[in-house]
C-alpha cells in the first residue's frame, strides 16, 4: 500500500511526534510511505526510507494556503497515494481542494486524524472534517464533538495515540539530574508542553504560589519553549517563585525528566491525547490535570487526577495533596502502567490506522464497481 501522510509541522510536539512515530511503524509492516510535511525538529528522526516532500508552512493567509494547496497537489501528482492521511482539518481540506481534479472519480480515500482544537475553533473544525471520507479522532470526547457538530457518525472512529514505552530511569541518571538542576529531595513536578496559551502555564505559576507555603522543597521543571517564556518567567519572578521553578526549554531528555518527576501536571485550556501524558502513564509517573478532553479516560481508570479547568485554588490543593500522599501516588502509577499497556502502546495505535487503511481502501473499490 502506498500512502501519503501530510502534516502541518515536524516541529516539537505530541501530534508531529504521533506523525513520526505512525510513519516509521507502517514502513516497518511493509506500507510505502511519503510524509509531505515542512521541516523541523522531529524530521531527523525519521527512517531514511521514509520519502520525504517539503510543505510550506501553513499560515492563515490566502497566498499561504494556496502555496499549500500547490504543493500538495504536485505531490499527489508525483507519488499517486492509494491513501491520504492528514493530521489537521484545514491541511484536510487542502487536500480535498488540491486532490479534486487530480483524482476525480478514483482519487485516493482521505482520512483526516482530529487531534483537538480550542474551544473557539471547535465549529469551524467541524466544518471543515465534512471533506473526509473518514476522521480519526484520538480521544471518544473528540469523536462526541463531531457527531454532536452534525458529521455522520459511522464516518467518525476513535484512534487514541501510542507511544513507545520509553525506558526506565537509571540510578545514575537520577542522580545526574538531580545536580544539574539542584533537586534537593523535596518533591519534584514537572509541565510538558509548549509555552502557549492553551497549555495555560499562567495558571500552573498561580497554583505552584499557592502550594509553595505548604511544600517548601517543591521543585517544578518546566520543560518546553514558546513565544509566552519571557512573560511566564516574569510572572514567576513577580510571584516570587522563581527559585522554585526552573524553564528548561526544549530538551532531548524530556522522557527522563517526567519519569524522574513525583507528578506531572497539566494545567491546560484543552488538549487532544497529550502525548507527553501517555509517557507518563508508560513511565508510572502520576498525572494531575485540568478537566479536558483526553484526560477524563486516564482519570477514570485511577491514573490521572482532574480539578476543575477555572479553579487556581483545587489545582493547588490536589498538587499538595498529592505529593504528601505517597500511597495515592503509588496506586496512581501503577494504574497507569496498566492503562498504557491496555490502550496506548505504539504498535496498537499503528496497527488500527493500518486496519482502518485497508477498510478505506475497500470501501473506495466498492464505490467504484
Amino acid at each position: 500500500m502506498r500512502v501519503l501522510l501530510v502534516s502541518p509541522s515536524l516541529g516539537v510536539g505530541g501530534a508531529e511526534r504521533v506523525v513520526v512515530e505512525l510513519a516509521d511503524g507502517l514502513r516497518r509492516r511493509g506500507v510505502e510511505v511519503y510524509l509531505l510535511a515542512p521541516d523541523g525538529p522531529l524530521g531527523g528522526e525519521l527512517d531514511p526510507a521514509i520519502v520525504r516532500a517539503a510543505l510550506p508552512a501553513s499560515g492563515r493567509r490566502l497566498r499561504d494556503q494556496v502555496a499549500v494547496a500547490v504543493a500538495i497537489r504536485r505531490t499527489l501528482a508525483r507519488v499517486t497515494p492509494q491513501l491520504v492521511h492528514a493530521h489537521n482539518p484545514r491541511l484536510g481540506a487542502l487536500v480535498r481542494v488540491a486532490g479534486q481534479s487530480q483524482f476525480g472519480a478514483e482519487r485516493a480515500p482521505l482520512l483526516v486524524t482530529h487531534h483537538g482544537v480550542a474551544h473557539r475553533d471547535r465549529r469551524g473544525a467541524a466544518l471543515l472534517l465534512r471533506v473526509a471520507d473518514h476522521v480519526a479522532c484520538v480521544s471518544p470526547e473528540l469523536r462526541d464533538q463531531l457527531v454532536a457538530g452534525g458529521l455522520a457518525s459511522e464516518r467518525v472512529s476513535v484512534i487514541r495515540n501510542g507511544v513507545r514505552r520509553p525506558p526506565a530511569l537509571e540510578p545514575s541518571e537520577r542522580a545526574r539530574l538531580d545536580r544539574e538542576l539542584g533537586l534537593s529531595g523535596g518533591p519534584v513536578i514537572a509541565a510538558v508542553g509548549r509555552l502557549v496559551e492553551q497549555k495555560a502555564h499562567h495558571r500552573l505559576l498561580a497554583a505552584i504560589a499557592r502550594a509553595l507555603p505548604e511544600l517548601p522543597g517543591l521543585s517544578v521543571l518546566v520543560v518546553g519553549d514558546g513565544p509566552l517564556r519571557g512573560a511566564l518567567e516574569a510572572r514567576a519572578r513577580a510571584l516570587g517563585i522563581a527559585h522554585a521553578v526552573r524553564f528548561l526549554g526544549v530538551r532531548s531528555d524530556a522522557r527522563a525528566l517526567i519519569a524522574r518527576a513525583d507528578l506531572l501536571v497539566f494545567s491546560s485550556e484543552w488538549e487532544g491525547l497529550s502525548v507527553a501524558a501517555l509517557e507518563a502513564l508508560a513511565l508510572g509517573t502520576p498525572v494531575l490535570s485540568t478537566d479536558v478532553e483526553g484526560m477524563r479516560e486516564l482519570a477514570a481508570h485511577g491514573a490521572a487526577r482532574l480539578v476543575p479547568r477555572d479553579d487556581g485554588t483545587a489545582l493547588a490543593a490536589a498538587l499538595v495533596a498529592l505529593a504528601r500522599d505517597q500511597r495515592a501516588l503509588e496506586k496512581m502509577a501503577d494504574a497507569a502502567q496498566r492503562l498504557f499497556s491496555a490502550r496506548y502502546t505504539l504498535d496498537g495505535m499503528v496497527d488500527s490506522y493500518l486496519d482502518l487503511y485497508r477498510a478505506l481502501r475497500l470501501r473506495a473499490k466498492r464505490r467504484r464497481w
